[in-house]
């Protein structure tokens, strides 16, 4: 009977401890909601290009929202909730080595309320304890032209604090990397107008005569001792913090460690409670972390090859993460994984190895992650036209065909990736740009048209019908890497590309059969090249097989009809 009772109070433990946010989670919640509530913010500013009027608008509106008792908690819990974990992210910090963005991220995190607790308190607060009305006429008069500095440095810190976030949050997805372009241009265009649009709004108010002071003297004064009144109660939050990161830092020193082995690298004595990701970032071992640490990602993942019997379980929040990409028992998480004992892992993707940290390691051996343009090119109907044929004739047009294509490929600036039967795979863009290759991925394939045009001719006497071919080119992410490096040496594991950018070049190609055309480029990868469609191109929308959403292309009966790069 007594289990009975407690069964429904264990189902909600359990419910509980599934559903739970995790730390992680709670960062990036809370901080959507203030970066929402930061853009919204700006572009209401952005409407002083327009008039003052358009101003007072839009902040009616958004108050609406802001302003209600939802809204107001809503706002509150998450300022409280980011800025606490952002002041415990500090405390646990055990390295400063963790990127640029990274310390850019945390510095301006620590710094944004310094400023904005004067500009909560001389808004909002005033509204709240004077009765001022909180419109723009009185936040104009606040902060034209005295606040300017300090408001264009509160956006700065604000908005780059927040870009850097969004940038580490979406980055592992291949649609925010497609159009990363635009959001470069939005996080630089929205700050600009916000601003723009604030002194053109003081600009105004000033020429119509500007407005009396809302506060008499006591009040005045009692605004500015709130002011330093809120700013010494952060320094002394800011203070603690500080002094709890330095006693950290003496105990992780003064207490036990462990030591942790890097298959083909060196052994690390740390300290124990480090995370395996901080004890790479400490001893300048290259580690994988897209995401920053905060278990979004799965790069920074490691295999352990000794000790796993002896490690803290993982966090609800590592196992999503490792069943998302089906990982095996025996597969961690580097920046979640804490070892209380000795353990010897290998790491399972790359980092970005600075030029001088290289020292002749092969990037492509455990793979990379870039953005390249894939080309796949098949000879239509070999099989038909082989039959009958004796071997030795077979093999010799099959040769000319892929050989001369090789080349083609290969003076376009390609390189060839494999043969497949009757057919030819190149990867163009692993050493420039993703523009410059998606350019001389389209080069290669009017070159290769030409060339099969050469092979007709030569071969007219050997074939019983004129070589044709099929042509597909698709721009994007791709993972390069050698396949089956850790078996066989480099020299002889075959570089190759892999992912979902591979899959529709190559369906883009079997597509040029049902549209009775030689080649079929995606529209993003001609976009990329900053080439324009000719008129012997056609526009296309198609269906491909893994794809939920049709893809733009752009197809041309004869390769030599796309547009010739410079």
């Amino acid at each position: 009977m007594n289990k009975v009772a407690q069964s429904p109070r264990r189902v909600a433990r359990r419910l509980w401890r599934r559903s739970r946010p995790s730390v992680a989670q709670l960062r990036l919640w809370s901080g959507l909601v203030l970066f929402a509530f930061a853009t919204t913010h700006l572009l209401n500013h952005a409407l002083g290009l327009v008039s003052l009027e358009a101003m007072q608008a839009g902040q009616d509106l958004r108050l609406f929202i802001t302003r209600s008792l939802i809204g107001t908690l809503v706002l509150c819990l998450a300022a409280l909730v980011h800025m606490g974990l952002g002041i415990a992210h500090f405390v646990r910090l055990q390295t400063w080595r963790i990127g640029t963005r990274g310390v850019v991220q945390l510095l301006f995190g620590l710094m944004i309320p310094i400023l904005l607790i004067r500009h909560v308190l001389g808004t909002r607060g005033a509204h709240e304890l004077f009765g001022v009305t909180d419109n723009y006429t009185y936040a104009l008069w606040a902060m034209w032209p005295g606040e300017g500095v300090r408001l264009a440095l509160l956006v700065a810190l604000v908005w780059i604090h927040g870009c850097i976030g969004i940038h580490m949050w979406l980055s592992p997805k291949p649609w925010y990397r497609r159009n990363l372009w635009a959001m470069n241009a939005l996080a630089v265009l929205i700050p600009s107008l916000s601003y723009a649009g604030y002194v053109s709004a003081g600009r105004i108010l000033q020429l119509r005569g500007g407005v009396s002071s809302p506060f008499n003297a006591a009040q005045y004064a009692e605004m500015q001792q709130n002011f330093l009144l809120g700013s010494y109660c952060y320094f002394a939050i800011l203070a603690a913090a500080v002094a709890g990161w330095v006693l950290l830092q003496m105990g992780n020193k003064m207490g036990a460690r462990i030591r942790v082995r890097y298959t083909f690298g060196p052994t690390i004595s740390a300290a124990r409670g480090l995370s395996v990701l901080e004890i790479s970032q400490m001893n300048r071992i290259p580690h994988a972390s897209v995401c920053g640490g905060r278990a979004r990602c799965s790069t920074c993942r490691v295999r352990v090859l000794e000790g796993l019997d002896q490690l803290p379980p993982a966090s609800l929040t590592e196992l999503q993460v490792l069943r998302r990409v089906g990982a095996p028992a025996n597969v961690r998480l580097a920046c979640q994984l804490r070892p209380t004992a000795d353990l010897t892992i290998s790491t399972l993707l790359p980092a970005n190895l600075d030029p001088g940290q290289s020292n002749g390691f092969d990037k492509y051996h455990w793979g990379i992650e870039s953005e390249v343009t894939l080309l796949f090119c098949d000879l239509r109907g070999f099989t038909k036209m082989s039959e009958g044929r004796l071997s030795f004739d077979v093999v010799f047009v099959l040769n000319q065909f892929l050989g001369r294509m090789a080349e083609a490929i290969e003076d376009s600036g390609g390189f060839v990736d494999k043969f497949m039967g009757d057919g030819i795979m190149a990867i163009f863009g692993m050493e420039t740009t993703p523009a410059e290759g998606a350019r001389q991925a389209i080069a290669a394939a009017r070159a290769m048209g030409g060339v099969l045009d050469s092979l007709n001719q030569s071969l007219h006497e050997e074939l019983r019908v004129p070589l044709s071919m099929g042509i597909g080119i698709h721009s994007g992410p791709a993972i390069l890497g050698r396949i089956g490096a850790a078996h066989r040496t480099e020299a002889v594991a075959r570089l190759t590309a892999l992912g979902e950018t591979v899959n529709i070049a190559s369906r883009l190609e079997q597509k040029t059969k049902d549209l009775s055309v030689q080649v079929a480029v995606s529209a993003y990868a001609l976009a990329l090249s900053g080439l324009e469609a000719t008129e012997k191109t056609l526009p296309r929308t198609v269906d491909i097989r893994g794809l939920s959403q049709p893809l733009d292309i752009v197809v041309a009966a004869r390769a030599t009809s796309l547009p010739q790069p410079e």
